[in-house]
C-alpha cells in the first residue's frame, strides 16, 4: 500500500470566493481514488474558492461529466483502480467531449512522450497547495 504524503499548513488567496458581489464558484472535479488524498485536494479547492465535486475513479468521472454540465477543470491521479480508464486516458476523453483543462498529478508514474493531451498539466506528487491551486487558476485562464 503506497503511502500519501499530505501537507496540512497553507494559506491560499480565497479572492474567488462567494461574498457579496462575488463572482459565482467555479467547480472543479477531483479524480482520486485514495480518500484522504481527495479530500485533501477538495478542501484546498474549497478554501480557493472552486465548487469542488469529487470521484473515486473515471468511469465515475465521465459519469459526473455527463450529468453535471458546469464542470470548468478537472484534477485527475494516473492510477486509479476499479475504473476502466487510468487518468491519461480520462484526460484525453476529457479533452475531446467536453474541450476543458485537466491537471493530472502523479507520484509514481510522468507521462511519456505524446500522452500527455493538448491542455493539460502533469504535476508530481506531493502536490503543494499553492501550485494545486496555481495550476487550476491557469488552466480556467487558458
Amino acid at each position: 500500500m503506497a503511502l500519501a504524503q499530505i501537507t496540512l499548513h497553507y494559506a491560499i488567496d480565497t479572492t474567488g470566493a462567494e461574498g457579496p458581489g462575488a463572482a459565482p464558484r467555479r467547480t472543479v472535479l477531483v479524480v482520486e481514488d485514495e480518500v484522504l488524498v481527495r479530500m485533501m485536494l477538495a478542501d484546498v479547492l474549497d478554501e480557493a474558492g472552486f465548487r469542488v465535486i469529487e470521484a473515486a475513479n473515471a468511469d465515475e468521472a465521465l459519469r459526473v461529466m455527463s450529468a453535471i454540465p458546469d464542470v470548468s477543470a478537472v484534477v485527475t491521479d494516473v492510477e486509479m483502480p476499479g475504473g476502466s480508464l487510468n487518468g491519461f486516458e480520462l484526460a484525453r476523453r476529457i479533452r475531446a467531449e467536453w474541450n476543458i483543462g485537466v491537471l493530472i498529478a502523479s507520484g509514481r508514474q510522468a507521462p511519456r512522450p505524446g500522452e500527455l493531451p493538448e491542455g493539460s498539466h502533469f504535476v508530481a506528487k506531493p502536490v503543494y497547495p499553492e501550485t494545486l491551486v496555481s495550476l487550476i487558476r491557469t488552466l480556467l485562464s487558458s
